[in-house]
């Protein structure tokens, strides 16, 4: 098990909040060597960030969001195939990427929730 936390002035620094944590577990399924994890963390937009974008709102008339903090889920189960080879399948999820940014491609719009496939493998020798 893990937990982590740090803060930050807000008015100097984009996040001024983190929080993160997670737990592992070693020899599910019956097998001794594999291990499983779940984490989730979450970092909050500093107060001088939040009022820059609503400055950019107020004087461009446009949309432009004003940031409020991301959060992750990351799920990985990680395969001892052998003796020398590991092979991790991950699996996040990004809530309100960046905090909540313009969408660059439809900047009427937020950057949706993002799902994120990862594949790592070791090899010992």
């Amino acid at each position: 098990m893990f937990a982590r936390a740090g803060i930050a002035p807000g008015d100097r620094n984009l996040i001024d909040i983190y929080v993160d944590g997670g737990l592992t577990y070693k020899g599910p399924f019956g097998r001794a060597d594999d291990q499983t994890g779940i984490a989730i963390g979450y970092a909050g937009i500093g107060s001088a960030a939040r009022a820059f974008d609503a400055d950019v709102a107020h004087f461009t008339g446009q949309f432009h969001p004003i940031r409020s903090g991301e959060a992750v889920l990351e799920l990985t189960y990680r395969f001892q195939l052998t003796g020398w080879w590991q092979l991790q399948p991950d699996f996040q999820y990004i809530f309100n990427p960046g905090g909540g940014i313009v969408n660059p491609n439809v900047p009427s719009r937020r950057v949706a929730d993002s799902a994120i496939l990862g594949l790592r493998t070791a090899i010992s020798f």
